[in-house]
C-alpha cells in the first residue's frame, strides 16, 4: 500500500515538474544550469528526494507504532505478567534503536 502511494506521488510530481519545464521560454534553456542534462537529473533526483522525505519515513513510523501497540495488547491478553516484564525493558530497547539510527546516519554522512 505504501509503495503504491509513494510511486504515484513520485509520478505526479515528475509529471507536473515536466509540464512546468515545457511552459518555459526558449531563453530559459540557454542558461547552463538549465541544460538538458541538468533538467533530467533534477527530474530524476528531486522527485525521489521528496518521496523519501514524506512517504517512506511517515509510513514506517506509522507501521512500527501500531505494530508495537498491537503487540503489547496481544501480550496483555495472553500473559500480562510477561508483558509487564517486557515493558520494563522497553526504554532500553528504544534507546538502543535511537542510538543505532544516529550512528548509522553519522557514518553514512562521512
Amino acid at each position: 500500500m505504501d509503495l503504491l502511494y509513494e510511486s504515484s506521488l513520485t509520478k505526479r510530481l515528475r509529471s507536473k515538474t515536466f509540464r512546468a519545464i515545457l511552459r518555459q521560454e526558449i531563453a530559459y534553456f540557454d542558461q547552463e544550469k538549465h541544460s538538458t542534462g541538468a533538467l533530467c537529473t533534477r527530474l530524476a533526483t528531486e522527485a525521489s528526494a521528496v518521496q523519501n522525505a514524506s512517504g517512506v519515513r511517515f509510513g514506517l513510523i506509522f507501521q512500527h507504532f501500531f505494530g508495537m501497540v498491537v503487540g503489547i495488547l496481544l501480550g496483555f491478553v495472553y500473559s500480562w505478567q510477561l508483558t509487564l516484564l517486557v515493558l520494563v525493558f522497553l526504554p532500553f530497547i528504544l534507546f538502543g534503536g535511537i542510538l543505532q539510527i544516529r550512528l548509522t546516519a553519522h557514518y553514512a554522512s562521512k
